[in-house]
């Protein structure tokens, strides 16, 4: 049977493994999120470019510049 202090130690490992697993997940997850931030603006900067195409190329549109 183990003594107390290598009992410690064990508990002193585990504990160690687990805030090294719980930090790593947490990075995963800032990293994860940051990719995810990173596609929401692409989308929403090709839906903007794609409304300003649609805009120019209607004929009110077209008219109103012939008048300026």
């Amino acid at each position: 049977m183990k003594d107390l202090n290598e009992l410690n130690i064990e508990i002193e490992l585990i504990k160690k493994d687990i805030n090294d697993i719980k930090n790593n997940h947490l990075q995963h997850i800032e990293r994860d999120m940051r990719d995810v931030k990173i596609e929401v603006f692409r989308f929403k900067y090709v839906i903007w470019g794609a409304l300003v195409i649609f805009i120019l190329m209607t004929d009110k549109f077209t008219e109103l510049m012939r008048l300026l």
